[in-house]
């Protein structure tokens, strides 16, 4: 008996220990791909004046829709209503994407004007695998009572959605 048990529990214990090593498959991205981001797009400093643009989004709230192709592992974020100066120069973005955080900083080249509006930027996420991410939007223009822009999404199970918070600061609401 006592024989049996100096084999069976160390083999007990090599099968449970191995068990909860095992990975889920799809929640890790592989690290042998780099994933890359790019601002492919932006508008013109939009006007809320009544017309049909003002009737589809409001000017505030500050919105994320995503859509997730698992195929091109290719994930493609619109940022609705993102503060920017009126004369910002050129637009850019920078990313991080570390430990299932995907961090999106937001940047003009310059403040070039003494108003501030709102533009919609379109962002493109290159070999990002199925995963749970939390994102993150670091918004120059974000007042600090107002929440950040930020929420989880679980790529391996939804392949589009929005995600909104209210803006009640200046270039917001207007």
């Amino acid at each position: 008996m006592s024989r049996l048990r100096c084999i069976v529990f160390p083999l007990l214990f090599a099968v449970v220990l191995t068990a909860c090593n095992e990975q889920d498959p799809g929640t890790d991205p592989d690290p042998t791909v780099t994933p890359s981001a790019q601002l492919i797009a932006a508008t013109d400093c939009k006007e809320f004046d009544g017309s049909a643009l003002a009737a589809a989004s409001s000017s505030s709230e500050s919105c994320v829709q995503f859509i997730y192709d698992p195929g091109k592992q290719e994930l493609r974020l619109t940022h609705v209503n993102a503060g920017f100066n009126c004369c910002p120069g050129q637009l850019s973005i920078e990313t991080r994407i570390d430990a299932g955080i995907i961090s999106v900083l937001e940047k003009e080249r310059e403040a070039g004007c003494y108003c501030d509006c709102l533009y919609d930027l379109d962002i493109v996420i290159r070999n990002l695998a199925p995963a749970r991410y939390r994102i993150v939007f670091i918004e120059p223009y974000r007042h600090p009572d107002d929440a950040e822009l930020s929420f989880i999404m679980d790529l391996r199970s939804e392949t589009s959605g929005t995600n909104c918070v209210p803006r009640t600061h200046y270039p917001w609401g207007i």
